[in-house]
């Protein structure tokens, strides 16, 4: 993964663009670019996560950590070698036309928190269901005996 550039949008977000192109076979490359955003949690940016289960809400907050990521990444397959660096601009170019307007608007980090605290409130929610399903169940009392259907019965 190599190092392009990286950016600071007016909302606080951080991009860094990585070229993640790799061959394939001969002169055949597969052409990636991510484009990883990340923004700092700042205590005014949490604020803006409401829950009202505190233990829940400490949770999510514990697994969201000190900010927020998110990644783009466009990907051309079995580019021939001589074009692999016009396909990789050409990528870029289309990321910055087409997704930094939505990395740049102001309310891009209150909205991606929330959507990460989302998908995070399930993660959580479902552990918690997972835990009391493992403390309802007996205990396994060891493997079956089943050695009844490997006698010898008369008759057969």
């Amino acid at each position: 993964m190599d190092f392009l550039e990286k950016n600071t949008l007016p909302n606080g977000l951080r991009l860094t663009f990585y070229d993640k192109s790799r061959r394939l076979a001969g002169d055949r490359w597969l052409v990636e670019l991510q484009c990883a955003a990340e923004c700092p949690l700042t205590a005014e940016l949490a604020a803006q996560f409401t829950e009202p289960d505190d233990r829940l809400r400490a949770e999510i907050m514990s697994r969201l950590g000190d900010k927020l990521e998110f990644s783009v990444n466009r990907t051309r397959h079995f580019i021939d070698e001589q074009e692999k660096e016009q396909v990789l601009a050409e990528l870029l170019a289309g990321i910055r036309e087409h997704v930094l307007i939505y990395f740049v608007k102001p309310d891009f980090p209150r909205r991606l928190l929330l959507d990460t605290c989302a998908k995070l409130r399930e993660d959580c929610l479902l552990d918690r269901h997972r835990d009391q399903e493992q403390q309802q169940q007996p205990e396994d009392d060891g493997p079956a005996d089943f050695s009844a259907l490997f006698r010898d019965q008369p008759g057969r």
